[in-house]
């Protein structure tokens, strides 16, 4: 196995623990506008960017409203998250500067829009170890595509085999995985009804970020010293 140079991280299910606020979004919009939300809501609405959620909404549910004022409802719930109350999985920090001893280049890669990514992870501490940041309404792509995925890995220098994605979503560990990346699942508890197949599509599994040290890409990190 090639020595990992890069890691590509997903944000919301992976690096923070925002699967809760998320699997609520969507019912509670739906509702607000007068509608029933499907059970199946949370599982529809996992691939969908940031972007694309309110017309996706309007379009399922047939919600009157316009499409601006299903947005200015959505916004408005994930920004009292990410501006006041992100946090990062148990692990993920300490797991960042263990990658940046290292000298891997670290790179994230979201379907979340860089207005709220970025203060959702300044307040965590994981902003100022990023490398390079990629959206997918940036690179004009969702991760059905490689895209985002090249983009960052071109930004760190880092060639397919050596640069490991790390991603929650079973649709997003394919896309990767089939464009030639390593790639690393990380377990949440929003998207525990695929575990199974997230694990079996990935290279390896992580369910929890204290534990990466057994993972296979680990030997050539440094052990974070006792009490970091």
């Amino acid at each position: 196995m090639r020595r990992m140079t890069a890691a590509i991280f997903d944000m919301d299910g992976t690096l923070l623990d925002s699967g809760p606020m998320w699997g609520e979004v969507a019912p509670t919009v739906v509702r607000r506008f007068g509608a029933e939300p499907r059970a199946t809501i949370r599982k529809d609405m996992l691939p969908v960017g940031m972007r694309e959620y309110a017309p996706r909404l309007k379009a399922d549910y047939g919600l009157p409203q316009p499409v601006e004022e299903i947005a200015a409802c959505v916004e408005a719930l994930v920004e009292q998250y990410y501006f006041h109350e992100s946090a990062l999985k148990p692990g993920a920090l300490e797991f960042l500067q263990a990658l940046k001893e290292a000298g891997v280049g670290i790179a994230l890669a979201t379907a979340t829009d860089r207005a709220l990514a970025r203060p959702a992870l300044e307040r965590t501490g994981a902003w100022q170890l990023l490398d390079a940041v990629f959206t997918c309404g940036e690179v004009g792509a969702t991760k059905d595509s490689p895209t985002i995925f090249r983009r960052a890995a071109e930004a760190l220098g880092a060639e397919k085999a050596a640069a490991w994605v790390f991603e929650d979503a079973l649709y997003a560990v394919e896309t990767a995985r089939a464009d030639g990346f390593p790639v690393c699942a990380v377990a949440d508890a929003e998207t525990s009804f695929q575990w199974e197949a997230v694990r079996a599509a990935a290279t390896c599994a992580l369910e929890d970020f204290r534990a990466w040290r057994h993972l296979p890409f680990a030997a050539g990190l440094p052990a974070l010293q006792a009490g970091e």
